[in-house]
Parts: structure tokens; sequence; C-alpha cells
């Protein structure tokens, strides 16, 4: 069999997987929640991913931003590069074949006046 839908999703390499499972299974924690081991080692774990994910980039981890998912990561750039400006609308070109969040972000800009 051939997977030609990398758009929906990808492998994951085993290393990878290996160490979410640890983390679901062994080492949870809500990152968010540092009044307890459990976030702090949470917190520690995702400072070093942001930091070995901007080594590998070339960036900041500052700049590293995680998302749940490609819905939550397009309406943040969509939204957060495009500052509502009704009195000169943004001008978006869009393909058909765009993600449904890319349309329906853009679409909602465009009935607010924000973009044509």
């Amino acid at each position: 069999m051939i997977y030609l839908d990398y758009h929906a999703t990808t492998p994951v390499d085993r290393r990878v997987a290996d160490r979410i499972y640890y983390f679901m299974t062994q080492e949870f924690g809500n990152a968010s929640s540092v009044d307890h081991a459990w976030g702090d080692r949470a917190e520690a774990a995702v400072k070093q991913a942001a930091q070995q994910v901007a080594n590998l980039i070339g960036a900041s981890p500052r700049e590293i931003i995680w998302t749940s998912g490609a819905t939550e990561s397009i309406n943040l750039v969509i939204q957060g590069s495009l500052a509502p400006n009704p009195a000169r609308p943004h001008r978006i070109a869009l393909l058909p074949l765009e993600h449904k969040a890319v349309l329906d972000t853009c679409q909602a800009f465009e009935k607010r006046g924000w973009a044509t």
C-alpha cells in the first residue's frame, strides 16, 4: 500500500513515539500547573523540547509555539498576522484546495469586512 494523505497525518518516528508514550504514561503532568512536582517536571520537559526544536531550526525557544493541531495553528497564523483594518481590507488569495480552517478563517475576515 502507498499512503498519499500526508496533509492529514504522517507516521511518527519511533523515537518520538517512545518519548511521547513515556510522558503520557510515566511522567505526565500539566506544564501550566507549576505548583507541584508533576507540573514542574512537565514544564521542564516542554522547555527542553522547545530548546531542541529551536536549535534544529535556528530559532529562539521563545519563538516556538506549541499548538494542538492544524486548525489552531492556521488560526493563530492568519489572525495573528492580519490586523483588522476595516478602512483598508486585506486582499487574500486562496485556492479551493486550501485547508478548511484557512477557508473558514478567511471567510470570517471577509464577513467582518477585514478582507476581500
